[in-house]
């Protein structure tokens, strides 16, 4: 009958599968964060990406390339859009690219599709919707995350100034 007594008390008392235990609390946590470093890393990776595309856009816009054909809006987005093909492949969904140019400096109207005139004040902007990567993470952020980047620079006087 003793035996009977200390048989229930020495599997009370076992540790064997601590250390599963452990792993089955611990495992989410260290999914959870690994996930959200990844989404982090592509989120930053995204919006480096979108600004040097914007950045390289607006270098190209202030040199006048294509001022007297009449195709400088469609120069200036080839331009940036060989650096969104990593993001979005060579279809280019989800990557838009807008170009507007200001007449009278940055606190006036802005002029939509237009690359300006010299000595004007030209814009380019980014713009990259994705979806999260990773599926723990991402069902805790919205469906579809807007990444942008923008670049103004003033014209070069390739012609006079107006």
């Amino acid at each position: 009958m003793r035996a009977c007594r200390i048989w229930p008390l020495r599997l009370w008392r076992g540790e064997g599968g601590v250390s599963s235990l452990e792993v089955a609390f611990m495992l989410p946590v260290l999914l959870a964060m690994l996930f959200g470093l990844v989404e982090f890393g592509y989120n930053l990776f995204a919006r480096s990406t979108v600004e040097k595309a914007a950045q390289v856009g607006a270098r190209f816009a202030i040199t006048g390339e294509g001022f007297d054909t009449g195709n400088r809006v469609a120069l200036i987005k080839e331009a940036a859009r060989p650096l969104t093909q990593v993001l979005s492949g060579s279809t280019g969904t989800g990557v838009t690219i807008l170009v507007r140019s200001y007449p009278n400096g940055t606190s006036a109207a802005a002029v939509e599709n237009s690359g300006g005139d010299p000595c004007q004040t030209v814009e380019v902007q980014v713009d990259y919707r994705y979806a999260p990567l990773t599926p723990l993470v991402g069902s805790l952020l919205p469906p579809e995350i807007t990444v942008t980047g923008r670049e103004r620079m003033v014209n070069e006087p390739w012609a006079i100034c107006k």
